[in-house]
């Protein structure tokens, strides 16, 4: 994805192919931002995301930002960018990066399996990730957290995550409903009813004629 911001273009992509360590790839980073916490994970990652800056149209900068964990790809919600930084979803990381230089300010964990998007708020921002709900401040410092009966995943068509005026709209994977507010206070907490109907015959006389 390619945005403008002042006199910088700056694209943002998932370079698949880019190999940790290896000196054939097809493009090379003057940076390469991953931390393993395993040997195997220095050559391995899940997510491999590319950020490029560049003025008048000469490339000045970029990096390549590699993690281990629930893999990220990138859409209009991967990423912000304000006060000459650039905050990104990484796996289960965000990470910060000044602009145009694209040095590292701050990177850190928060959902520990993927953080699916990130949205300002406020002067704040909101991280949806699979297991909780961030809020969190330009510098990362977690303001309030909140989590439901299950992952923030849903497969009923229902829309995980709304910003609707004041609040916000949360689906979990059963299709329960909850309502927070910004400062992460439930509002609304509706429990999915399933209904399980009892069988029409009897266990002993399916078997009957």
């Amino acid at each position: 994805m390619k945005n403008i911001y002042k006199n910088f273009e700056i694209e943002i992509f998932n370079d698949a192919n880019y190999c940790l360590n290896s000196t054939s790839n097809f493009r090379h980073y003057q940076n390469v931002y991953f931390e393993g916490k395993h040997q195997e994970d220095k050559f391995h990652s899940t997510s491999k995301h590319a950020v490029i800056v560049k003025e008048n149209g000469i490339e000045i900068s970029n990096v390549i930002l590699c993690e281990v964990g629930g893999a990220t790809g990138i859409d209009k919600n991967s990423f912000i960018i304000d006060d000459d930084k650039i905050w990104i979803c990484v796996c289960n990381k965000i990470y910060c990066l000044e602009i145009p230089t694209l040095k590292l300010v701050w990177h850190k964990e928060f959902d520990w399996a993927t953080n699916f998007a990130i949205y300002k708020l406020e002067k704040d921002f909101i991280i949806h990730g699979e297991s909780e709900i961030f809020r969190i401040t330009y510098e990362g410092g977690i303001v309030w957290r909140f989590g439901g009966r299950d992952i923030w995943v849903n497969n009923e068509d229902q829309k995980e995550f709304n910003i609707e005026n004041n609040t916000i709209r949360l689906f979990d994977f059963q299709s329960n409903e909850y309502v927070i507010d910004f400062d992460g206070n439930q509002i609304i907490d509706n429990t999915r009813v399933i209904i399980i109907e009892e069988p029409k015959r009897k266990w002993w006389e399916i078997f009957k004629n």
